[in-house]
């Protein structure tokens, strides 16, 4: 028997709600919940979220990252063309980077966790945070009343830090260095009602 998501819409087998909670973590309840929310965004009744759509949620149209966010979400697929539009399982997995990690934990979505912050960064998708990336994306968080020479400063001392040169770029596998310090598990963290 099939859960239905809405009285509307489509229905997933138990084998796909199963599915899909074991890719991404979210628990049967939350599947469906999220299920609802995306109805609601998807306003060309097409099964598909555009970017237009995921700017209308409030809590994230707000965050002064939230074009990067979108940037990442819409990238570029493993496939190898732009995704204009997701569909609900894209929708899950992208959310699924945003949940707290507890101890034990898979270490697959800690990796995820870093590999999404590391993108926002890396505006270009070149597989390296170079330092106009950097500039940009902490101007975008500071606002544009920072000192301009102050943000340069940051950037060439965080550059020195991390590679022992102003110039970089700054590795994936630098940045999980630096990021050894942070709470990942709290990092980029959304509670999600059942």
């Amino acid at each position: 028997m099939g859960l239905v998501l809405s009285s509307q819409r489509a229905v997933l087998s138990q084998d796909e709600l199963q599915e899909l909670s074991e890719n991404t973590g979210f628990s049967a309840r939350q599947i469906v919940r999220l299920y609802g929310r995306f109805s609601h965004l998807d306003k060309g009744d097409n099964y598909l979220l555009s970017r237009e759509d995921l700017e209308r949620i409030p809590e994230l149209a707000i965050n002064p990252l939230c074009s990067r966010v979108l940037d990442v979400f819409f990238s570029e697929s493993e496939e190898g063309f732009n995704e204009q539009l997701i569909n609900f399982r894209k929708f899950l997995e992208i959310l699924s980077v945003f949940q707290k990690v507890k101890r034990g934990d898979r270490q697959d979505l800690v990796e995820r966790k870093l590999k999404f912050t590391f993108d926002l960064y890396d505006v270009d998708r070149d597989g390296v945070i170079k330092g106009k990336e950097l500039f940009d994306v902490i101007r975008l968080m500071v606002g544009e009343d920072e000192d301009v020479d102050v943000l340069h400063q940051v950037v060439a001392h965080t550059l020195v830090e991390v590679t022992g040169s102003e110039e970089g770029p700054i590795t994936f596998e630098q940045f999980k260095e630096i990021m050894k310090a942070w709470d990942v598990g709290e990092c980029l963290a959304v509670t999600f009602r059942s």
